[in-house]
């Protein structure tokens, strides 16, 4: 049954027509989402579920970098079964695949229902101030954990789970790093990311900033279209039909519907407190 949805998840992932990631951090994150596919019009555009590491660390009251396997565990594991009745594949978001843990925590995440997951080679402890050779894992290093990574879910009965590998080249905090060499590294991350089994590729350009077009064209075109974004609301960054026409394969929302909903509650609640009633 799991590798029959990692291969529905899988096939989802078409560059020009990319998959639609609703990314959830709770049950009831997940049932507004699965909600969706039960109102008119009957075209059910919710294909599959992904989580948030970031929104699940926050609404657990700790730091996405503080985020145990444990904690993202229990998480997924209440996710996971409420995928599997409405039919969805689950991609489950691994952060790094928590160090040297990596082959333990893919065989848990295929056990609980987890079909496909975001690995990342940035190394949560280490910021995104010590550049490419202090915050990323070595590439070599990086390959072998994705390598890793894939053994282990076939090990565990998903022979076709679904890498999302993350490169965070793009969110490094460092002066002296040139665009040329940001994107250089990004190719050659995500061309070997690739050859170690991964489907796609996510790139993103950290909590302040977005990917630029040029960025997202230049990836596509050196990785034939297997390109992963996330798409945000900063002002003039592209919609999801413009990534789609930029050729992507995957696009995700990370903790934007998190951060929506939290802010929803707080406006709320100030007109409760400050206006004596609930806004309509």
């Amino acid at each position: 049954m799991s590798n029959d949805a990692a291969k529905t998840l899988g096939a989802l992932h078409v560059p020009q027509s990319p998959v639609i990631l609703a990314n959830v951090w709770d049950v009831a994150s997940l049932q507004a989402i699965l909600a969706i596919n039960k109102a008119p019009p009957d075209d059910q555009p919710v294909k599959a579920v992904a989580t948030a590491s970031w929104a699940i660390a926050a609404a657990a009251g700790v730091a996405d970098e503080d985020l145990g396997w444990e904690l993202n565990r229990d998480a997924i594991a209440r996710i996971a079964p409420l995928c599997r009745d409405a039919g969805l594949p689950l991609s489950a978001d691994l952060q790094d695949g928590y160090g040297s843990r990596i082959d333990e925590v893919v065989r848990a995440a295929v056990g609980a229902g987890v079909v496909g997951a975001n690995i990342e080679d940035s190394i949560p402890q280490a910021g995104f101030a010590a550049g490419i050779a202090g915050s990323l894992y070595p590439l070599d290093e990086q390959v072998r954990r994705l390598r890793v990574a894939a053994s282990a879910a076939e090990a565990a009965g998903c022979r076709d789970f679904v890498i999302n590998a993350r490169c965070d080249v793009f969110c490094l905090e460092d002066a002296a790093l040139d665009d040329e060499t940001r994107i250089a590294e990004a190719v050659a991350r995500g061309r070997a990311f690739l050859a170690a089994g991964a489907t796609t590729v996510f790139y993103w350009g950290g909590p302040r900033r977005g990917m630029t077009k040029a960025h997202v064209e230049r990836l596509v075109r050196e990785l034939d279209g297997r390109v992963a974004v996330q798409l945000t609301a900063y002002a003039g960054e592209p919609t999801v039909a413009e990534l789609a026409g930029l050729g992507v394969a995957r696009i995700s929302v990370g903790p934007a519907l998190y951060r929506i909903a939290v802010d929803a509650v707080s406006r709320a609640a100030s007109s409760l407190f400050r206006r004596g009633k609930l806004p309509a």
